[in-house]
C-alpha cells in the first residue's frame, strides 16, 4: 500500500467512526433527535458496527505494520498493533485474549463471546476502551478510537 492510498484509508477509517460518534451525540439532544427523524435515520449512534469496524480496522493496522498480509497471521497482526494503543492495552492483552473475545465475536457471531457492554462513550475521561471489571467486559467506542487514532497516525509517518 503506498502512502497516498494509506492516506485514503485512514479517512475512511476516521470518517467512519467519527460520524457514528456524532450520530450518538446528536440522539442525545432534542433537536438532534428530531433532525435524525426528519432523515430516516433511527436515533443512536452504530456501537457494535462501530467497535467490530475499530476492532477489524486493528487488525488491518497490524498487517500494515507487520507488512503481513496473510490470513494465517490475522491473531498476531491483531495483537501487535492493539499493543500500541497504550501500555493499558498490553497489560489487557498479557490477561485476556482481545482478539478471540471482541474481534473473533464480532466478526462471526455479532456479539462479543463474553458478557460485555458495548458503549459510545465512557462517564470518566481516563476511560481506556477495552476493559474487564471480572464479571464482564467493556468496549468504549471514543476512548478506544482515540487511542486508535493516535497509534495508527504514528503507524502512518513510518510508511513512505
Amino acid at each position: 500500500m503506498d502512502k497516498q492510498q494509506l492516506i485514503q484509508a485512514k479517512d475512511f477509517i476516521f470518517s467512519d467512526i467519527e460520524r457514528e460518534i456524532a450520530l450518538a451525540d446528536a440522539s442525545e439532544h432534542f433537536l438532534g433527535r428530531f433532525c435524525l427523524r426528519l432523515a430516516k435515520v433511527k436515533p443512536g449512534g452504530g456501537n457494535f458496527m462501530a467497535a467490530l469496524a475499530l476492532l477489524s480496522y486493528t487488525e488491518f493496522a497490524g498487517r500494515l505494520k507487520n507488512n503481513n498480509f496473510s490470513d494465517q497471521n490475522s491473531r498476531k497482526n491483531f495483537d501487535d498493533f492493539f499493543k500500541d494503543l497504550g501500555p493499558s492495552y498490553q497489560q489487557f492483552l498479557s490477561q485476556h485474549n482481545a482478539y478471540k473475545i471482541f474481534r473473533c465475536g464480532l466478526a462471526h457471531e455479532y456479539y462479543v463471546k463474553q458478557d460485555c457492554t458495548i458503549a459510545v462513550r465512557s462517564r470518566s475521561q481516563a476511560a481506556i476502551g477495552v476493559r474487564f471489571d471480572g464479571k464482564q467486559y467493556f468496549f468504549i467506542i471514543e476512548p478506544y478510537f482515540r487511542d486508535f487514532k493516535n497509534a495508527f497516525d504514528a503507524l502512518c509517518q513510518t510508511v513512505t
